[in-house]
């Protein structure tokens, strides 16, 4: 087995220590948390995902039902179906 020889040494300022350090972005979220993130509510969520089931606008797999009562929806592309939906009720 080769060795690899490290380029930084380890050091306090580029060594995670503690679980606070690491920031991880979403990608799924509940519903109920989708709904929250946008200052939408819950009703409004599951309307637009009922709309979506019937014209995708282009936008594939928009959620997952993982089971009878477990929804995850994909909040990127939620955010990029509303900004094709906007304004198209005028």
């Amino acid at each position: 087995m080769s060795r690899t020889k490290l380029q930084d040494i380890p050091t306090k300022e580029n060594t995670i220590t503690e679980p606070k350090q690491v920031v991880v972005k979403p990608m799924f979220a509940k519903p109920n948390t989708l709904a929250c993130i946008f200052g939408i509510s819950y009703s409004s969520v599951n309307r637009i995902l009922k709309e979506w089931e019937k014209d995708s606008k282009g936008i594939d797999d928009l959620y997952y039902s993982l089971s009878s009562t477990m929804t995850v929806i994909s909040i990127p592309r939620f955010e990029e179906y509303m900004k094709k939906r906007h304004k198209k009720w005028m």
